[in-house]
């Protein structure tokens, strides 16, 4: 990929937009930029998501490719093939695809990483709550929301716990956009648009109180936990990604040993950072291996930071994101039977 070569027997492509069809918009066909080889109209491809990983391939599904075209402007030229280096328009693979995709041929042996998703310095802080102005329109306002997902890159979508349909954008004006699309492109429907406000976080001012536990469904499993405040520099590093939870132990150790003054212990003990990648809050093993089986509790560990995901995204106080506090699992019981400490045990009582 580094000398873009056209005549590699990989391919890969990396797709960053979708757009509608001009005559018609309930169809999409991906923009994105051949990396690797040649990609030919009717080739049979596999389109891994963004949630595709080597252990869980569940986010992929093989489609054949029945158009190709090179945009121009608002253009298209219709193309046979398109070799490395050059940006296509590719139709017949958009189903699987919500903003990103990695596209690469079926017949390649060797497993294949995804290109990482989009990163923006700006981010969705303001939200309207929508609903169709006739009840017996909601499947189609449904229907024109996941196109809208699809076509706006940092918009999202979501359902809040009242049953409130919600949108998230950057601005007012780009929500007018992505409105005027909803009612007009996509949907076709009357809408009632609530006063747009501010997205809040939660957060913690002071270290927990008490040491909080919860224990598993089953009660075989227990997690003891703490929450405090976390520097505001190293939640504004992380979501500008200076620091990553991907680094490497050592690496990620002596960088928050030496930036923010962690001691050696604690700095090699990061878990993850959440909510996803770039999010301002920090899980940390703080455990000590005389009282807990570290083997044990790196059984579960997965478990354990997708229910730290989870809380980091969903706080208790109104649902929204946490921000700007530091997690410390300070002791755990874990059961040595692997079926009583599934992550349907253990992701739940983690949250």
């Amino acid at each position: 990929m580094k000398t873009l070569d056209s005549e590699s027997d990989v391919l890969m492509i990396y797709s960053t937009k979708n757009y509608h069809r001009p005559n018609n918009f309930h169809s999409f066909d991906v923009l994105g930029r051949v990396m690797s080889g040649t990609v030919y109209k009717g080739q049979r491809v596999k389109v891994l998501g963004e949630a595709f990983s080597l252990d869980d391939d569940e986010d992929m599904v093989i489609r054949d490719i029945t158009h190709l075209w090179v945009l121009e402007g608002r253009y298209r030229v219709e193309v046979s093939h398109v070799p490395a280096g050059n940006w296509v328009l590719i139709g017949g693979v958009d189903l699987s695809v919500l903003k990103t995709s990695t596209i690469t041929n079926v017949d390649h042996s060797e497993e294949v990483e995804i290109f990482s998703p989009l990163l923006f310095n700006s981010v969705p802080v303001i939200k309207v709550a929508c609903e169709p102005l006739q009840p017996s329109e909601l499947p189609k306002m449904l229907e024109a929301l996941r196109r809208i997902d699809k076509s706006y890159p940092i918009s999202r979508t979501r359902v809040e716990e009242s049953g409130e349909h919600v949108i998230l954008g950057t601005g007012e004006m780009y929500l007018d956009c992505v409105l005027h699309d909803l009612r007009k492109l996509y949907g076709d429907l009357e809408l009632k648009v609530a006063d747009p406000v501010v997205q809040f976080c939660e957060t913690v001012v002071e270290s927990s109180a008490l040491k909080c536990f919860a224990e598993t469904p089953n009660k075989k499993n227990k997690i003891y936990m703490l929450a405090e405040p976390l520097d505001k520099q190293i939640g504004e590093d992380i979501e500008k990604g200076l620091v990553s939870d991907r680094w490497e132990t050592r690496v990620l150790g002596e960088h928050f040993t030496s930036k923010y003054g962690w001691d050696v212990l604690a700095a090699r003990s990061i878990w993850a950072f959440g909510p996803d990648a770039r999010g301002p809050n920090v899980l940390v093993d703080d455990t000590l291996p005389s009282e807990v089986d570290k083997n044990l509790l790196g059984t579960v560990r997965e478990s354990i930071v997708q229910g730290f995901q989870w809380a980091t995204r969903e706080g208790p106080l109104i649902e929204e994101n946490i921000r700007n506090v530091k997690f410390k699992i300070l002791d755990a019981a874990i059961a040595a039977d692997p079926l009583q400490r599934g992550g349907g045990q253990v992701i739940p009582t983690a949250r």
